[in-house]
């Protein structure tokens, strides 16, 4: 088991790219940009990566402050968003409004418009659950806020970098995976979102009530 700050990076990693579900916002943006020249679709590619990346990592640092701001202690926060986060595996698990599907509903509402920014890049990449966990990540102890803080940024670069190379080789992906291939591996991906819920709530009762939950 890795510890120290690669053990972190490698969760941060994880959760991040499970979060985020690459190849599920490769679909979706094979669904949006379907039809646009390569040109078009390199900038939506771009831009929406861009957006997500600045909005994770921003959200990230300034939620902790407004969950201050508020009196909410981290630990309930864990808890809420573990349970946020189980819902969102549970779709996942069971396919239920998947980012294709809101890749083609925004599709068939506004055909010509740009993605970028929504629906691609707020909620299909970083959408409630990847927001949520973001803060829960960011400072997962009250040590070492620097490295954290620093770690959390490298690896939401490198996960949001990984997810732009996908969404620019969409086609290839998904006629390499094709419908029930990504089908399989969102529901896989749904079952580690559910572990990770699963954890949060732990850690969050953990740190409220001071009852280590083995």
């Amino acid at each position: 088991m890795l510890t120290g700050p690669f053990g972190e990076a490698f969760y941060v990693f994880v959760t991040l790219v499970a979060m985020l579900n690459p190849i599920e916002a490769a679909a979706a943006f094979a669904t949006l940009t379907e039809g646009r020249s390569s040109e078009d679709q390199a900038r939506i590619a771009f831009r929406s990566s861009i957006v997500a990346g600045v909005t994770l990592i921003v959200f990230a640092f300034i939620g902790e402050a407004l969950l201050k701001a508020l009196g909410v202690e981290i630990g309930a926060f864990k808890i809420a968003g573990g349970l946020l986060l189980l819902k969102v595996g549970f779709n996942m698990v069971f396919a239920e409004k998947t980012d294709r599907q809101t890749a083609g509903e925004a599709k068939a509402v506004a055909p010509a418009s740009d993605p970028s920014v929504f629906p691609l890049a707020i909620p299909i990449i970083t959408g409630p659950g990847a927001l949520t966990a973001s803060v829960a990540l960011v400072f997962p102890t009250p040590t070492h806020r620097f490295l954290n803080g620093g770690i959390f940024i490298a690896v939401a670069v490198i996960v949001v970098l990984i997810t732009y190379l996908f969404m620019r080789a969409s086609e290839r992906l998904t006629a390499w995976f094709g419908e029930t291939g990504i089908d399989a591996v969102s529901r896989i991906v749904g079952i580690i979102v559910a572990s990770i819920a699963v954890q949060l709530i732990v850690n969050g009762i953990n740190g409220l009530t001071n009852f280590a939950i083995r």
